[in-house]
């Protein structure tokens, strides 16, 4: 009877060859990350941008009294993939501060960075803890009080009682610990050299005792609307200031213009029925324009009757004059000048003079000649031809104008010169308009 065939026992077999299978399963596994790692190498790196740091767990009866970082930098170790996706979808990456069960006070929290994508490897991140200043958010009312700055006009006053202001009372809103330092709220206005009522908005600021602001406080309404009643003291009166000017300017010379400054000036009387009676303006010194043909500008004192003086150091006003030409006007035939007509060439010109209007000062028009005025056209560059050429012109006096030509365009007719003295065309004459 022939034996039948023995077959190793597999689990037998297994043990015995623990270590080979082991190695080769370590080598398969060598080839294959190496293979995956190949294709898809790792990278360090800081993830671009940043991550955004997530408050969580705040009450909202809490607030932070300093300011924390707004990202947090995180450097990881991923294949390029894992890269590609974290650039594609950023929200993958978390980074979170949690303030569940934190009250006031100072307190030290870590910070969690989680990251939804594999595999990938946080190495480090900064800032990894943070020190936070926590206080509880209150408000409260304060009452409001405005202060005037500067002083009014000389003879000016703010009314009493003549300060109304709206709302009385606002409320201030933050930390505890800020809000407890505010004794008051104030606004503060201008009255510097007021002279009449100031109805305006005014910006309101928390202060402490000792009127110091207090920072990180809010105040609800920030502005009040105010009104600051001005009056003028008894004794005191504004009036206008009047130029007096005697003599006339030279001949051919007329007045243009007066400007005086300041234009008011306020007067006062220990006799407030005089000062009460005055008209409306005091007139200054005379000012003498005889035989005056320019503009100037001089300090006078002002012609007060007695028992009144002027409030302030300075005692005279500046005033300018203006002396102007009088103005007419000249009609003069000029005749019309050529320029940079070609070698060889004659024109003959049609018409050969034009009228120009002119206008200046009188004394200079009374005394012009057509000499004085320069009419010409400019032929460069203009062969044989007919031309319609606009006319130019040139004043040899200041202060005189050319106020029109006519005509402003001539006809012009280039030829040879034949030495007859007459233009020769070799061409039926067409006018052409030069550019």
């Amino acid at each position: 009877m022939q034996a039948k065939p023995r077959f190793p026992n597999p689990i037998k077999f297994l043990w015995q060859n623990r270590d080979t299978l082991m190695l080769a399963f370590l080598l398969a596994g060598a080839v294959w990350a190496t293979a995956v790692l190949a294709n898809d190498p790792n990278r360090e790196d800081i993830i671009a941008g940043n991550v955004p740091l997530q408050v969580i767990g705040l009450e909202q009866d809490l607030i932070l009294l300093k300011s924390i970082p707004q990202e947090v930098v995180v450097r990881l170790r991923a294949p390029e993939s894992v890269w590609d996706t974290l650039n594609a979808s950023p929200e993958l990456v978390s980074a979170t501060i949690d303030f569940t069960g934190v009250g006031s006070g100072e307190h030290l929290l870590p910070i969690k960075v989680v990251l939804d994508v594999s595999p990938a490897e946080i190495l480090e991140f900064q800032p990894n803890e943070l020190n936070v200043s926590v206080d509880e958010l209150v408000q409260e009312t304060r009452a409001v009080e405005i202060q005037t700055v500067g002083l009014t006009a000389a003879g000016f006053e703010v009314e009493n009682q003549g300060l109304l202001f709206s709302p009385e009372e606002v409320t201030v809103s933050g930390p505890a610990t800020r809000v407890a330092l505010v004794s008051k709220v104030i606004g503060r206005i201008s009255v510097n050299e007021a002279r009449q009522d100031i109805i305006t908005l005014s910006t309101l600021e928390p202060v402490d005792e000792e009127d110091r602001l207090i920072s990180n406080v809010t105040v609800s309404p920030n502005q009040a609307n105010v009104t600051v009643n001005i009056s003028q003291i008894g004794g005191y009166r504004d009036v206008a200031v009047k130029v007096e000017t005697t003599g006339q300017p030279a001949n051919g010379y007329r007045l243009n213009f007066v400007t005086v400054i300041p234009p008011t000036v306020t007067l006062f009387s220990e006799d407030e029925d005089l000062i009460a009676l005055i008209p409306g303006f005091v007139s200054t010194l005379p000012i003498i324009l005889t035989d005056k043909s320019a503009d100037f500008e001089i300090s006078i004192g002002l012609d007060l009757q007695q028992g009144l003086i002027r409030v302030g150091d300075v005692q005279t006003v500046s005033v300018k004059i203006g002396i102007a030409p009088i103005e007419t006007s000249v009609l003069l035939t000029v005749p019309i000048q050529l320029v940079d007509l070609g070698a060889g060439l004659k024109a003959d010109l049609s018409p050969a003079t034009v009228d120009v209007f002119l206008a200046g000062p009188e004394p200079v028009i009374q005394n012009l000649t057509p000499e004085d005025v320069v009419v010409f056209v400019s032929l460069a560059g203009l062969a044989e031809g007919s031309y319609l050429v606009e006319v130019d012109f040139d004043v040899l006096l200041d202060q005189v104008r050319i106020e029109s030509i006519n005509p402003d365009t001539i006809e012009v007719i280039i030829g040879i010169d034949d030495g007859t003295g007459e233009v020769t065309p070799s061409f039926t004459p067409t006018p052409t308009r030069t550019p």
